[in-house]
């Protein structure tokens, strides 16, 4: 089992005066009085679909504050994504139908926070040292509400053991990543949404079949953990070319590693409710995953060790959140690996 719980506890303590200083703002306080009725009668879909749009407006606010250095008002707005989260997560711990947890409302939700969550990275930087802090709450409050939607999202793949149809995989609650990575430009900076260099873009877009998708995603994967793993133990960079990964942190390193796995994940999950390709090929994307998770998971579990030694929170929400992808990724790949044998 993996202990991603216990990369957190190096911190809680440090933190957790900063973390009281954002509590959240409540909900009718964000919310029209006749959005909120609307929002109390309304099912679960339509519930995420109000808390998605009110995020986005909350956070087209955010960003003029920010640029203006309104303080008192962007720091409200943080408050109000907090509550917004803490809310959408106690809605969905709530909700038990699976048509309900995997709904396209759903769906869009959890894309959204995954916006959102990279802009209040950048955001963080634009604002004084001292403020960032109140960052945290919020980040952390839609962190977990983005990670259980994709949890959820992903553990409909269990229905695949019942019934093998168009939807049965749902890895992930479709492709707009991949379908987004695919249509980026060739030049990329070091600090795209990914973390990914200009050549494994280019891979990923000239790849046309799902296996050479999955090598190319999974040997992005494998590269950053050869990176981190080269640093932390002092060996010197000892190829004939410069190393494309140089200039990349350690959260970018892992950054880049959660992107992979999350697109290996979406690739399989397009190809099966798409029907593009066999279900041979399908199993042999779901076994090459699965093998590969088998080897990054003791890899990204000793990591906490670095982070002991970084003492940094960023770092260690990102290594948490490569503990959960790869146990995520590992249970789903068996149990779709089970189902498919089982039809055979």
């Amino acid at each position: 089992m993996l202990r991603s719980k216990s990369v957190f506890m190096l911190f809680l303590l440090s933190c957790s005066p900063v973390l009281g200083e954002n509590e959240g703002i409540l909900l009718d306080r964000i919310l029209p009085p006749s959005t909120l009725k609307r929002y109390r009668d309304a099912d679960y879909p339509e519930q995420m679909k109000i808390i998605r749009r009110t995020i986005q407006n909350t956070c087209t606010r955010l960003k003029v504050q920010v640029a203006r250095n309104e303080q008192d008002e962007y720091l409200r707005r943080l408050k109000e994504l907090k509550t917004l989260g803490d809310e959408a997560l106690a809605r969905s711990r709530e909700t038990t139908s699976e048509k309900m947890l995997t709904h396209k409302e759903v769906k869009s939700l959890e894309i959204e926070l995954r916006h959102t969550l990279n802009l209040l990275e950048d955001l963080k930087m634009e604002v004084h040292y001292e403020v960032r802090n109140h960052f945290y709450p919020s980040v952390d409050s839609l962190d977990r509400l983005r990670k259980h939607l994709f949890l959820q999202l992903f553990e409909a793949a269990r229905s695949f053991e019942t019934e093998l149809g168009n939807t049965a995989l749902g890895f992930a609650g479709g492709s707009a990543w991949l379908r987004e990575a695919s249509i980026l430009l060739p030049v990329q900076g070091l600090h795209t949404i990914d973390r990914f260099t200009e050549e494994e873009f280019r891979s990923i877009q000239t790849s046309r079949t799902l296996d050479d998708r999955i090598e190319v995603i999974l040997e992005i994967a494998e590269s950053r953990l050869n990176e981190i793993e080269r640093r932390d133990s002092g060996a010197e960079w000892d190829e004939e070319d410069p190393n494309p990964l140089e200039f990349f942190t350690y959260e970018d390193l892992l950054h880049a590693y959660n992107r992979a796995l999350e697109a290996a994940m979406h690739s399989i999950d397009d190809d099966f409710e798409r029907g593009i390709s066999r279900m041979d090929e399908i199993e042999d994307a779901l076994d090459e995953l699965n093998k590969s998770c088998r080897e990054f998971e003791p890899r990204v579990i000793k990591m906490e060790n670095l982070i002991r030694e970084i003492k940094s929170l960023d770092l260690a929400k990102k290594l948490s959140q490569a503990q959960e992808l790869t146990s995520a990724a590992l249970k789903g790949t068996e149990t779709g690996l089970k189902s498919i044998r089982k039809e055979e």
